[in-house]
């Protein structure tokens, strides 16, 4: 699946999304887009893309029941983008309204049942939905050592893990799509 056909997928469920949530984006003209278009053609989508995803964050974010409501359509939106980074604004406000353990698992069935670009999307969206390791020190971070209370919170998700890496190694195996297939082996690698 090329670029513009992720965009286009990823722009559809977050007009999903902001249209459940009443909001309505409106594209200002920028002749700074226009001057990437000519570079990057793809790139008026990217922009667009990473604006009504922030117009959803601002709205989702501290406002739990609001999250509840629309929560397949925060998951749709989650798992239909495959940037590296972009995930982890909706991620955080989803795990921060419904827990860590629901949304692991959300996406434990996307790379289970949905379709290779959801795999690789819900795979990379993992990355900003496990608990967070912390260290008391510098040195302790070097030395790979967290605090007993990080690790614990880790842990007592690990059954978790062990079911997405398990998914994550059957999608990968049943996956016929080149560019996917390369996401998921550097997923599982990582």
């Amino acid at each position: 699946m090329d670029i513009g056909a992720r965009l286009a997928r990823q722009e559809d469920c977050l007009d999903e999304l902001l249209e459940a949530l009443g909001l309505v984006w409106t594209d200002p003209e920028d002749p700074r887009v226009a001057a990437f278009a000519e570079r990057e053609p793809n790139y008026p989508q990217y922009h667009r893309v990473g604006h009504k995803r922030q117009l959803a964050v601002q709205e989702l974010t501290g406002n739990r029941p609001l999250v509840e409501l629309h929560y397949a359509s925060v998951l749709r939106a989650l798992v239909s983008d495959d940037d590296p980074g972009s995930p982890r604004w909706l991620a955080a406000v989803v795990v921060a309204a419904v827990g860590r353990r629901r949304v692991q698992e959300s996406l434990v069935r996307a790379v289970e049942e949905g379709d290779p670009y959801q795999q690789v999307c819900a795979a990379g969206a993992w990355t900003w939905v496990q608990a967070p390791l912390a260290y008391a020190s510098e040195q302790d971070l070097r030395a790979g050592r967290p605090t007993p209370a990080s690790l614990a919170a880790r842990e007592a998700l690990a059954d978790v893990r062990e079911r997405y890496r398990s998914a994550l190694r059957a999608a990968l195996a049943a996956c016929r799509d080149s560019w996917a297939r390369e996401q998921l082996a550097g997923r599982l690698a990582g």
